[in-house]
């Protein structure tokens, strides 16, 4: 039995996420469409659904209304006196109680229990259909590894079909370089049986943290941080907020933390950062948290200890914020007119316009986050409700959100100018753009920073 689930979610990439967990879970054809309006036409000429999946509400942009997704599908559900199940995601009342409903914080476990009960199935029915027989896994998940934890295998394409060739034996050693020989040959994905994914999804767990946590130089830890990071955000993306991604993002998030209070080298870190062999996000999320530690006791916003804590607050948002953004051309749009000269396509322009809400979203199902985070995030590119940017610079955001908007401008700079930047120009920059005496405030903070003997 294969299930056809029509699914109405606005944002691509949050779709993406939605659909692939539907189809590896439930083994589902997902039908993914942005529009309502659209996907109720497909509905009403007859076309056959098992359930129907849909956010409550679209945003409004300056282009767009916001749209009734959920009342529209009830509507059509009730005229046309359909039996198939509906799911919401978001805050949702309707008087035709047909529905069941799941927060906006979107918990992957959640909707997947929802959809289960709305079909009146049980989890062992799909236990056979969730994965192929190889699931591929991007060959840097195993950078921070070197012990085997099955047998690994690559794909071959041949006439008569794919043949798969055991590369690693289980239990047998590798090093990241060994694996860099396999990446100089074209190859990007090492796959594995799916009967051993969760044999390897612990090995992956265990071996990581291990190795995160050995002794190692500055300079060798803030790359084997870097390949968790890159790791930890493909987890989340894939497989949405589990305890192994928690785990993962929170050893990251920590080693950064402690690489920057603990060293007495924060030049040598510095030029490390600007070293562009490093991934572009990675790069820009730990050099906010080295401006945050920096700057925050300039502040005045409390005691060391509340600093501290802020600290922690501020990194969070630094690994989360542009999560959705996978392009390094996405994450250098920072304001409507770079959005202007970007030659996007719509869903990359969609993205832009909307990670910001669609990350605060997902924080928000994240155990123990510091409280605020998911406001900052939302309000990282000067907006309250996380869609788009600012025609004008305003101080109707939140204070920290502020102090982020400044020090992300001032880090994007300073990435695009490489290892010899012209910080009077980004100082220049800066001024220009910031004006009202919140934002001033930090400007000047980062001016004597950089002047200071």
């Amino acid at each position: 039995m294969e299930l056809k689930i029509l699914l109405v979610e606005p944002n691509d990439s949050v779709g993406e996420l939605i659909a692939k967990n539907l189809e590896r879970e439930f083994g589902a054809k997902t039908i993914h469409y942005k529009s309502g309006a659209e996907a109720v036409e497909v509905v009403k000429k007859g076309e056959y659904f098992d359930l129907f999946v849909v956010r409550n509400n679209s945003e409004e942009t300056a282009d767009h209304p916001s749209e009734a997704i959920a009342a529209l599908f009830l509507n059509v559900i009730y005229d046309d006196s359909l039996r198939t199940p509906l799911i919401v995601i978001g805050e949702f009342e309707h008087t035709y109680k047909k529905f069941a409903m799941v927060s906006d914080r979107l918990r992957i476990e959640e909707l997947n229990r929802l959809v289960l009960k709305a079909l009146n199935l049980k989890k062992e029915e799909f236990s056979h259909l969730k994965l192929p027989d190889y699931i591929p896994f991007p060959i840097n998940y195993f950078y921070l590894m070197n012990l085997s934890p099955c047998d690994v295998y690559i794909k071959l394409a041949k006439k008569s079909g794919d043949e798969y060739v055991k590369r690693l034996h289980f239990g047998e050693n590798f090093t990241k370089e060994s694996l860099k020989k396999y990446e100089d040959l074209g190859l990007r994905e090492f796959f594995i049986l799916k009967e051993e994914r969760e044999l390897f999804m612990n090995g992956l767990l265990t071996q990581s943290l291990r190795n995160l946590k050995k002794p190692v130089s500055i300079d060798e830890a803030v790359v084997k941080t870097g390949d968790s990071f890159v790791i930890s955000s493909d987890l989340i993306k894939s497989l949405g907020i589990t305890s192994t991604c928690v785990a993962m993002v929170d050893q990251t998030v920590h080693q950064i933390r402690t690489q920057i209070t603990k060293t007495d080298k924060l030049g040598s870190l510095l030029r490390k950062l600007l070293d562009n062999q490093l991934s572009y996000s990675y790069r820009r999320s730990y050099l906010i948290c080295l401006m945050s530690y920096t700057l925050l006791p300039k502040m005045e916003w409390g005691s060391q200890d509340q600093q501290s804590v802020m600290l922690e607050k501020l990194s969070m948002v630094s690994f989360f914020h542009d999560i959705y953004l996978d392009d390094e051309k996405l994450l250098k749009i920072m304001d409507n007119e770079a959005l202007k000269k970007a030659n996007l396509t719509s869903r990359e322009r969609d993205a832009v316009l909307n990670h910001a809400h669609q990350a605060a979203l997902l924080v928000q199902s994240y155990p123990r986050l510091p409280q605020g985070v998911d406001i900052i995030i939302k309000q990282h590119h000067g907006v309250s409700n996380g869609v788009g940017f600012p025609e004008v610079i305003t101080a109707g955001i939140s204070p920290m959100a502020i102090f982020f908007v400044v020090i992300e401008d001032f880090v994007t700079a300073l990435l695009e100018q490489g290892n010899e930047p012209n910080f009077a120009l980004i100082l220049s920059h800066l001024k220009l753009r910031y004006q009202l005496p919140t934002y001033r405030k930090i400007v000047a903070e980062i001016e004597h920073m950089l002047t200071k003997k």
